[in-house]
């Protein structure tokens, strides 16, 4: 199991490219978690996005877990 911040830029062009950031969270302290979800908002700055904590289970432990998704 491993945890993520993840934001994504919401383009007001749906084809548009568009910003993307994902941050491997899973042995960081609260403190790290805190100055990094401050990093991820200074440099999303100016811009419309959704911003999720993302469970990934795609190493398969435990067997047959679904990755969870929670907007933040």
């Amino acid at each position: 199991m491993k945890l993520y911040y993840e934001a994504s830029e919401v383009p007001d062009i749906p084809m548009e490219d568009s910003e993307f950031i994902r941050v491997d969270i899973t042995d960081m302290t609260d403190t790290e978690k805190t100055d990094i979800l401050k990093a991820i908002k200074d440099v999303m700055s100016g811009k419309e996005y959704k911003l999720i904590e993302h469970t990934c289970y795609h190493d398969n432990i435990p067997k047959n877990a679904q990755c969870v998704m929670r907007e933040i």
